[in-house]
């Protein structure tokens, strides 16, 4: 996935909702710029949409609601990004939620720094997240990111398929062998 910044100014956030609606392609808002993604790779959108079912069929009988990449998340800053998947509390906004309890990004070349640094750190800010979780496409690595009860953030890799991804707050255990090879 390519990552390009642009400059524009909004009057407030319904200006940049309605340059979104019309527009061609994405964009995320980071501080005052624009964040034009485009070309995710074909086991990046592999590995986002593996995530997306699993989620999905594990949550059915829940209260949460599991997003795929249209779907804005809006920090506390007023930031706003497209995670490539999210777990949130019910009734999100018209065009953004500001209530993930789980974001995951699936890590390109271009995108990786910026995942990483960039995002977690403005994701950090939003009281409800409580996981973030970053996939590399190519080969078994999960970055997990779990907030504690003093709301500390704490990271661990994950490289064998018997790894298990613990989501205590949704009731959830996942293998990676569950993402790179389902069944």
């Amino acid at each position: 996935m390519k990552l390009e910044m642009i400059q524009k100014q909004f009057a407030n956030e319904e200006e940049y909702f309605l340059f979104e609606e019309k527009s061609e392609c994405k964009h995320g808002f980071y501080n005052g710029n624009l964040i034009k993604t485009s070309g995710q790779s074909i086991e990046h959108n592999h590995i986002t949409g593996i995530i997306y079912i699993l989620l999905k069929k594990l949550l059915k009988t829940t209260e949460y609601r599991v997003f795929i990449a249209s779907a804005k998340v809006k920090t506390p800053v007023g930031n706003f990004f497209y995670p490539d998947v999210m777990v949130c509390h019910p009734n999100p906004k018209k065009h953004f939620t500001t209530e993930p309890i789980l974001i995951v990004e699936v890590l390109s070349e271009s995108t990786r720094k910026f995942d990483l640094v960039d995002k977690f750190i403005q994701y950090q800010k939003i009281h409800s997240l409580n996981y973030y979780l970053c996939i590399e496409p190519e080969n078994l690595e999960v970055i997990f990111y779990i907030k504690n009860e003093e709301e500390e953030w704490f990271a661990d890799t994950l490289i064998k398929g018997e790894d298990i991804i613990t989501l205590p707050k949704l009731n959830l255990n996942i293998t990676l062998q569950e993402i790179y090879y389902p069944a």
